[in-house]
């Protein structure tokens, strides 16, 4: 009897254990977010609408992925509208394109396959396929899509073929009580505007300054088309002003507000029709000649024009089947109607799993993965038509399975 009791007692120990490591699942991959940062320039920023589940007044809903872990920003005080939008970590451009519910919107692809999209742009100003640095300005928020106002919708997913969302509290400082965060991103005083709207928040020169206050606050850089004009929003320590006012390209002009130490006034500046790079002064002293020079570029704008548009047909999954089980890696295959878009038609397969791999982009409607090792993946197929646009990324993924004997 005590030999059946403690054999008894072995078996129950063991059972408390659970399965052995090699039969339990698979962590959850982890991601960090310490070296990211809020896709707006440097300051604090109001969370307008929170994730789900939040604490604030509003949040996303709960059941769609793309609301599920995301945020809406706006300025604490002032409109939105034309504020530049940064990116939040470095990347390559994955989809730039127009959907009905978000707008203009702007995803990017970043070195471990994490996704962050940045939707109800204004305008879009990085081009498909291109490359961006942590804090390039890849557009201007707006309110375009199913909007009921300007905001920057900011969501991060663990990659480009799961419908799932990624928390951001990692990132920069969040404050779920006072519904705030601060971005550690680029200040405006290091930020290269690109193709801006013609005319920018004029308080943006003042957001998130520091302990050092410099004479004249402008952005670190500024590039425009050819014969294109914008406001461009500078702030000059109101003790420098000379008596009769600020005199540029020789117009008197008037103040837009006045803040702390600080008076803004908007530059008219005009690209010149040939490209270059320009200089125009402002003078802080005139009686002792002090001046301080606002310079900028010009070029071609950049090529957005895939971002005009989008393929609203998405590809039909052939084989294998779903959730199909396979002892090799499998061929996938899928069709696509004529109709989606002007040829030629060219597609992208993306696989995530244990072995993440990706075609490319090819001709062909069938595609040999390469090795896998055994585990559950989930598969989905991008197209890109003959203009360049590219079909909607969020259709719902294909599921197999790699399971030798």
């Amino acid at each position: 009897m005590a030999r059946r009791a403690l054999i008894l007692v072995l078996i129950l120990s063991v059972l408390a254990l659970g399965p052995a490591p090699s039969a339990a699942k698979a962590a959850e991959p982890t991601f960090d977010f310490s070296t990211w940062h809020f896709p707006l320039p440097a300051g604090e920023w109001l969370i307008s609408r929170g994730p789900c589940g939040g604490s604030g007044l509003f949040s996303h809903q709960c059941t769609y992925y793309e609301d599920r872990c995301a945020i809406d920003l706006t300025p604490l005080s002032g409109s939105m509208d034309s504020v530049p939008v940064l990116a939040p970590q470095a990347g390559q451009v994955f989809f730039a394109g127009t959907r009905n519910d978000s707008g203009l919107s702007v995803l990017l692809q970043h070195a471990d396959g994490r996704v962050s999209a940045l939707m109800h742009l204004a305008r879009i100003v990085v081009a498909s396929e291109q490359r961006v640095t942590q804090g390039q300005v890849v557009g201007y928020a707006g309110s375009t899509g199913s909007s009921t106002g300007p905001h920057l919708h900011f969501h991060v997913q663990p990659n480009a073929v799961e419908r799932n969302c990624l928390p951001l509290d990692a990132i920069d400082e969040m404050d779920h009580r006072t519904m705030t965060v601060v971005s550690h991103n680029l200040a405006w005083s290091a930020l290269n505007l690109v193709d801006p709207p013609d005319t920018l928040p004029a308080w943006l020169p003042l957001l998130g300054l520091g302990a050092e206050l410099p004479n004249l606050i402008t952005p670190g850089g500024l590039v425009l088309a050819p014969g294109t004009s914008v406001a461009l929003p500078v702030a000059i320590k109101t003790a420098l002003l000379p008596p009769a006012g600020l005199t540029f390209g020789g117009r008197l002009l008037d103040p837009v507000q006045s803040i702390g130490v600080y008076t803004v006034f908007r530059l008219p500046l005009i690209a010149p029709p040939t490209t270059g790079s320009f200089s125009r002064p402002v003078t802080l002293i005139p009686a002792a000649g002090r001046t301080t020079l606002v310079r900028f570029s010009v070029r071609p704008a950049p090529d957005t024009s895939t971002s005009t548009g989008m393929i609203l047909i998405s590809p039909t999954f052939v084989s294998p089947a779903n959730y199909a089980v396979r002892r090799q890696p499998p061929e996938l295959c899928w069709s696509e109607a004529a109709s989606a878009g002007p040829a030629p038609l060219t597609y992208r397969v993306m696989v995530v799993g244990p072995t993440p791999v990706d075609s490319g982009w090819i001709s062909d409607t069938c595609w040999q993965t390469p090795a896998l090792v055994t585990g559950q993946y989930s598969w989905k197929v991008f197209v890109r038509d003959g203009q360049g646009y590219m079909n909607r990324p969020n259709q719902r993924p294909w599921v197999f399975k790699i399971q030798p004997r």
